[in-house]
C-alpha cells in the first residue's frame, strides 16, 4: 500500500513537473516532439493488450453478474448521461469541443481512474486525449470523494 502511495505522489509530482517545463518554455520543441512520437506509440500498440489483461487479471465475471440490477443500471445509466450533459453543456460555454470535452472532463472523471480512461478512450478512439483523462481523473475522483462525504452527513 505504501508501494502505491509513493507512486500516485510521483505521478502527480511528474505531471505538474511537466505543466511548468511547458509553460517556461523549458523544454526543446525537438523533445517535446520525441515525446509525442513515443506516446503515440506506445498507445497505439499497447492500449489493446492492456485492456485485454486488466480484463483478464481483475474482472470477476461472477461478481459483474451479481451485481446488475435495476438500481445498478438506473445509478450507472444516470451518471454516465448526467457527466456527458453537464461537461458538455460547460464546455460548449468555456470555449471547448463538445465531445472530447463530454469524453475527458465527464466519462473520464466518472469511471474508475486509469484503467477506465484507457477502456473510455479507446472505446471513443481518442486516445490522444489521455493527458487530459488523466487530469480529470485526478482531480474529479478527488472532488467526487469529497462531495460525497460531505453528501452523505445529511442523507444519514
Amino acid at each position: 500500500m505504501l508501494q502505491l502511495l509513493g507512486i500516485l505522489l510521483y505521478t502527480k509530482q511528474m505531471i505538474i513537473s511537466v505543466v511548468i517545463c511547458k509553460l517556461f518554455g523549458a523544454i526543446d520543441p525537438y523533445y517535446e516532439g520525441c515525446c509525442a512520437k513515443w506516446f503515440n506509440f506506445v498507445a497505439k500498440n499497447f492500449t489493446i493488450p492492456l485492456l485485454v489483461g486488466i480484463g483478464v487479471a481483475y474482472t470477476s465475471i461472477e461478481q459483474v453478474l451479481a451485481s446488475f440490477s435495476l438500481t445498478y443500471i438506473v445509478l450507472v445509466t444516470t451518471t454516465v448521461v448526467g457527466a456527458i450533459i453537464g461537461t458538455a453543456i460547460v464546455g460548449h460555454f468555456i470555449g471547448f469541443y463538445v465531445i472530447e470535452g463530454s469524453i475527458t472532463a465527464g466519462l473520464c472523471m466518472a469511471n474508475m481512474g486509469g484503467t477506465g480512461d484507457v477502456a473510455v478512450l479507446s472505446a471513443a478512439n481518442r486516445m490522444v486525449l489521455m493527458p487530459f483523462a488523466q487530469i480529470s481523473s485526478r482531480i474529479g475522483g478527488a472532488f467526487m470523494l469529497l462531495l460525497t462525504s460531505l453528501i452523505i452527513n445529511f442523507v444519514k
